[in-house]
């Protein structure tokens, strides 16, 4: 009987903290889409000034200032280099959250090379049941799943003290 009420404790508190998970991959990419705009803006403006100066692609702009004198040039050109890194890293975040299943984001959001992202959209995130179907179907699952996983040992264990 304490086994049983135990599972449904269990199961409410998973499921609880499931339901959470479509709501925060939808701030997630949100937040998200809000840096993929601005990173856009910045490229846009590399792409065009090297169509303006006459070079083939913003790489090839790239590779003419660091090849310059002045250190701050170089500097700079390492600096864009890197807004073309994140913006080509943006680009398949927004792919994942916008297409990928429930647990394809969640691997992605949890991840500890993005934890400062999540605690960032953890600051202004506020609890709720997700809306849609698949978010509450993928919840209930993997509710009952990690449930049954936990609860497993605890019903050996009991299951043999009962029938000593």
């Amino acid at each position: 009987m304490l086994t049983n009420i135990l599972d449904k404790i269990v199961f409410g508190t998973l499921l609880l903290i499931f339901f959470q998970l479509p709501i925060l991959s939808n701030e997630y990419l949100q937040l998200t889409n809000g840096y993929y705009l601005a990173t856009k803006s910045q490229v846009d403006g590399y792409q065009l000034n090297a169509q303006r100066h006459g070079y083939t692609d913003v790489a090839a702009l790239i590779e003419d200032l660091k090849r310059n004198l002045n250190p701050a040039v170089r500097t700079d050109a390492q600096q864009k280099e890197q807004t073309l890194r994140e913006y080509d890293e943006l680009l398949r975040a927004l792919d994942i959250l916008k297409n990928g299943n429930l647990w394809q984001k969640a691997v992605y959001m949890f991840s500890p090379e993005r934890w400062g992202v999540l605690r960032e959209v953890a600051t202004n995130f506020q609890p709720g049941i997700p809306l849609s179907i698949n978010g509450f179907a993928y919840s209930l699952i993997g509710a009952l799943l990690l449930g049954s996983s936990l609860m497993w040992p605890i019903r050996r264990i009991f299951g043999r003290v009962k029938r000593a």
